[in-house]
């Protein structure tokens, strides 16, 4: 399976993510980055958890993870009642919430990307090479270990170096 990694020591808070994805989408986008004190800058993406906060608390199955585990949204389903954006615990969705509405996209890991072969559009613009796609076996060892760093934190991972 394969997730979306940030290598902390690496993120310079460019936003050419930001730029990335609203390039593929044809649409504005309002991701942004956070700086973290003591840390670094933080893109602020969907993690596309586990076991996701948003998908439970959505009252109008709008939101849905899927077989690839990328959490989704269904537009058509939506009411606005935003109980996702309070479930969510990173905050992510709370990212261009105007008007009760959703105005964009929720990010898919470029799914349709990933489908033929590419990366998805942050990653593969990333300057620095801070975000990552990668199989999680090849970022945690087999022991549970982390591969690239020693110190990480959710995100789908932050993965920061000592």
């Amino acid at each position: 399976m394969k997730k979306l990694f940030l290598q902390l020591d690496l993120c310079i808070g460019c936003q050419a993510h930001s730029l990335a994805c609203q390039r593929v989408r044809n649409q504005a986008v309002t991701l942004q980055s956070t700086c973290v004190e003591g840390v670094g800058n933080l893109p602020v993406l969907c993690r596309h958890c586990e076991d996701p906060a948003c998908v439970a608390a959505c009252p109008n199955d709008a939101m849905t993870r899927d077989e690839d585990n990328i959490v989704r949204r269904n537009p058509a389903r939506c009411t606005g009642c935003r109980s996702c954006v309070l479930a969510c615990p990173f905050g992510v969705l709370s990212q261009g919430m105007k008007l009760q509405v959703f105005p964009l996209g929720k990010c898919d890991l470029c799914s349709s990307r990933v489908a033929e072969g590419k990366q998805p559009a942050c990653v593969a613009t990333c300057p620095t090479g801070a975000l990552r796609f990668e199989e999680v076996d090849e970022i945690y060892g087999k022991e549970g270990e982390t591969v690239i760093g020693s110190h990480s934190v959710g995100y789908s991972t932050y993965i920061r170096r000592p």
